[in-house]
Parts: C-alpha cells; structure tokens; sequence
C-alpha cells in the first residue's frame, strides 16, 4: 500500500527544480501547482481529489521538478514512489485502479486543457458561482467560479472500483462534491442553455432535495425539475438535508 501523507495549508510538497521521483495522488483537499517558463511568465493550475501531481518524476521523463506544489487546504495524499508503483503492479486485483484512474483524468485534462481563460479578453461569463457553507466552500476550493462554458455539471466524485470502471464514458464534472450522500451521482445538477435563450438549471439526479431560493423542486415522471433563470442571484440547496451543499448562482446574461 502507497504511504499516506497529511498536508496543511500553505506547505509546499515539491518544489521546481528537486530531484525527487514520488507522485502524489490527492485523496483530500486541494494543491496549486505553480511552473515558472524560462520567459518568467507564470502558470497556475489548482487540483483536487482523484487527481495526481509529480507523475512526470515517477516515470522518469523529467530529471527535476517542472513546477512547485503548494497546498491551498488542508489534505490527505498517497505518496507513490517507484518501489510503491512496483508493489502495486506486482500485487493482485484493483490495487492500481486509483493511480490509473488519476493518471486517465491528466491525460483527459491535457487534452481538452483550458477550454476557456478566465484572464482572457474575450472570456464572457454566463454566471458566478460562490460556495455559501462549509461542504460547498470546500468544493469550490474556498474561491469563486466563473462559469464560462456550458453546461457546467454538479456531480459526486468517487474513485473508480475496478479496472472496468476507468473504460465507461468519461463524464466532465465541474464541480467535484466529496464526501458527499451515495444518492447524489456524478451529474447530478445541470446548468445549461435554453433553447429559447437564457439559462436553466436542471435536476438529473434528486438526491434527498433540491431547493432554490427556499422553493423545494418537485421530482417525479411529469415534472423534470427544470428552474429557468433570469438574470440575478439564487440560492440552491440539495443533497442531504442535514448536511446540505449551499451555493449561491449569480447569472449575469
């Protein structure tokens, strides 16, 4: 089994330039990743649980660190270094199914990596997106999300359990909700455009409850459960209802 590491915030867990091999697979929290180009210019990337950093020093395609991981929450990581990587490979069953699956995620990641930009001038918001308790916080990493592509998926993250599951169809979650009720899936809420114009949130998977300012959406076969939205702000509630996701929604066109 890979050695298991707490983090705090703020602690930097590689830095440019070291020459160590481990990988860190995220199990909790939240890293930003921070590679300096050799025309000073600096770029940023934040990532989460499921996904890895320092995969490059385990496979040996990089003889010093090409970025410095620094620790935006606090969290848990799986330290993979090659003697781990041996024993995983060697050992029977799904033992390497977390480290493929987050491994797979990257490799989408590169493929389709920065769809939109937020520093970018021609980067036009539909909404904003604000975490109002402690889980929805969390799963916003403590900061404001400009939603900038659509639809803009709220979905359960939960690492695969078998080899067969990296295989199914990847789906795209914006908003990864951990720890979270087994009754809330992987796309479970929905913003997205109306044919008519304008936006919808839509409900594909009801969990306990869904609420948007205070007002409980109404699930069954003749209702899909579809909020239009005007411009302005709204509050929505879902998941458990004794340990809720709250965020607030600000649509801006």
């Amino acid at each position: 089994m890979a050695a298991t590491m707490k983090f705090k915030e703020g602690d930097i867990l590689i830095g440019q330039g070291d020459r160590d091999t481990a990988a860190y697979l995220i199990t909790s929290g939240w890293l930003e990743v921070r590679r300096v180009l050799k025309d000073g210019r600096i770029v940023t990337n934040t990532l989460q649980a499921g996904e890895i950093v320092g995969e490059l020093g385990l496979a040996g395609l990089a003889g010093q660190r090409t970025a410095t991981v620094t620790a935006l929450t606090d969290g848990e990581v799986d330290v993979i270094d090659r003697g781990t990587l041996i024993r995983l490979v060697n050992k029977p069953g799904g033992s390497l199914t977390p480290l493929l699956a987050a491994l797979f995620s990257r490799l989408q990641s590169a493929l389709i990596e920065e769809e939109h930009d937020e520093l970018d001038d021609t980067f036009i918001p539909f909404a904003k997106l604000e975490g109002i308790n402690a889980n929805a916080k969390t799963a916003l990493c403590n900061q404001t999300k400009m939603v900038g592509r659509l639809p803009w998926v709220f979905g359960a993250y939960r690492a695969p359990q078998t080899v067969t599951d990296l295989f199914q169809d990847p789906k795209r979650i914006d908003v990864r909700l951990t720890g979270c009720s087994l009754r809330i899936n992987d796309e479970h809420i929905i913003l997205e455009a109306r044919k008519e114009g304008g936006l919808q949130l839509r409900v594909v998977e009801y969990g306990d409850y869904c609420e948007i300012d205070d007002e409980e959406m109404v699930y069954n076969s003749n209702n899909p459960a579809i909020k239009q939205l005007e411009v302005g702000t709204y509050h929505i509630k879902f998941g458990d209802r004794a340990n809720p996701f709250e965020f607030n929604l600000e649509v801006l066109i």
